[in-house]
């Protein structure tokens, strides 16, 4: 049997390899990138080209630290990325099914959650990562409306440190 390669969509999940901090945040009260007891880290790495792991430290609102780790890859088989996330913070496993947006720098990763609304209800979330050069991207949280839009409850820049 003949091993898989790496396929394009694949090589776009290693614009995120390395190690990163957040310049700026929302939704973090009093975020300050300059300050070891808030600031947010992130280091990415892959996993033989097919798979990106990363893990995310830095402080909630409140100061609790808390930790992060998102998985990502691309199936094939299923024809769209695919991923987890899971934070110390909460004690929800989410299930990412993702895509590129046309602007070929947009990555939309969509799950299913807890409404913030109402919690026995779920909702659609989008993170959304987008690259702006090698060294700089975005990330947003988003939820669905009743209209079918979404709103924006936190974002981040992040730079490469490495």
């Amino acid at each position: 049997m003949e091993l898989p390669k790496p396929r394009e969509e694949h090589r776009f999940l290693e614009k995120l390899v390395g190690d990163w901090i957040a310049t700026a945040a929302t939704g973090i009260e009093d975020y300050d990138p300059d300050d070891p007891a808030k600031v947010w880290t992130e280091t990415v790495r892959s996993i033989g080209g097919f798979w990106v792991v990363c893990e995310g430290r830095g402080a909630m609102s409140a100061g609790e630290p808390a930790t992060m780790i998102m998985t990502l890859g691309f199936d094939p088989r299923v024809g769209h990325y695919v991923g987890s996330w899971i934070g110390s913070m909460m004690d929800k496993f989410w299930v990412y099914k993702g895509w590129v947006e046309p602007d070929g720098k947009t990555l939309t990763l969509e799950a299913e959650g807890p409404s913030f609304e109402d919690p026995s209800a779920t909702a659609i979330y989008h993170d959304v990562i987008t690259f702006i050069d090698d060294d700089h991207r975005t990330f947003s949280g988003s939820v669905r409306q009743p209209d079918g839009s979404f709103k924006t409850f936190m974002t981040s820049e992040f730079e490469r440190r490495s």
